[in-house]
């Protein structure tokens, strides 16, 4: 018995030595256990954060895509709008790109919490989706840049045609006011009519008159006048002649009712006023009145 006493009185020191190992161990596994409760709940903490944020992208990029097909699909599209267009596409790159990042920091995280036994089947199922998504997008992208390229060549196109138009057009206009100018000479010259006014010897000696008839009292113009001495008026506007003669004979010919003498209380031809001017130079553009 004493024997026995004497044991455990010297194996008492080895005891405490080992129950004091055994207990720092456990302490250093509790610590390290709890260092990698909290790498993983850091890492899941990440996870859901990257998942947040790539949410937020897709919405993002939902948003700019309506307002992207909303402006193509209003048929022409404007330079404003296209600036506009090609603003968001490039909104829609940087987002797109931004969310391959984070499904790559994703991807590391799936695989260290792999490493740590955590079951990830839905985590990695969830990032192949985004994948999917980012990859559907890029192929949405590449269409509308194709849409818009496409518009672009068709407003190309039309500008082209429409400056080719107004080329034709302008060319068109001078050579209407070419014509206009031309008829408008014409019109001019065919609306000339000239007038004299004198005594009738002058007429006789200038040969602008002759006397006809077998006394010879009928005066008729000449032919052959020269037209020196008349004053060239436009038949549109032309209306009277101031004649202030007593005696006064109209010698070209005018219808009847296209014109009137106008004559003062002395008996005196005033002047000869015309009523109707196309009727008045329809037989001749030449008005000659003599007096004695």
């Amino acid at each position: 018995m004493k024997n026995f006493l004497y044991l455990f009185i010297f194996l008492l020191p080895f005891v405490s030595c080992v129950s004091k190992q055994s207990a720092d161990k456990l302490q250093a596994d509790r610590d390290s256990l709890s260092l990698v409760v909290a790498a993983k709940d850091s890492i899941i903490e990440d996870v859901f954060t990257s998942l947040n944020e790539i949410a937020e992208n897709l919405g993002a990029i939902k948003a700019r895509e309506n307002l992207i097909s909303n402006s193509v699909g209003e048929g022409e599209i404007r330079k404003q709008a296209t600036v506009q267009i090609s603003q968001d596409i490039q909104q829609i790159d940087q987002l797109l790109q931004t969310n391959r990042q984070t499904i790559a920091r994703l991807e590391q995280s799936a695989a260290q919490l792999k490493k740590a036994n955590v079951k990830i089947a839905g985590l990695e199922k969830l990032i192949k989706q985004m994948n999917e998504q980012v990859e559907s997008k890029d192929n949405e992208i590449a269409e509308l840049r194709k849409t818009l390229q496409e518009r672009n060549v068709e407003v190309a196109d039309l500008n082209t045609k429409v400056e080719a138009y107004g080329s034709a057009v302008e060319e068109l206009t001078v050579e209407k006011d070419q014509l206009e100018g031309q008829v408008k000479s014409t019109t001019d010259l065919l609306n000339v009519a000239y007038y004299i006014i004198g005594p009738e010897k002058e007429l006789i000696s200038k040969e602008i008159i002759y006397k006809s008839g077998f006394i010879g009292r009928t005066l008729k113009i000449n032919e052959n006048r020269s037209l020196d001495s008349f004053i060239q008026v436009d038949a549109r506007t032309f209306d009277e002649v101031i004649i202030g003669k007593k005696k006064v004979t109209l010698v070209s010919s005018h219808p009847e009712g296209s014109y009137e003498f106008v004559m003062n209380g002395d008996n005196f031809y005033s002047s000869l006023v015309i009523k109707d001017k196309d009727k008045f130079w329809e037989y001749s553009k030449v008005l000659v009145i003599s007096y004695k």
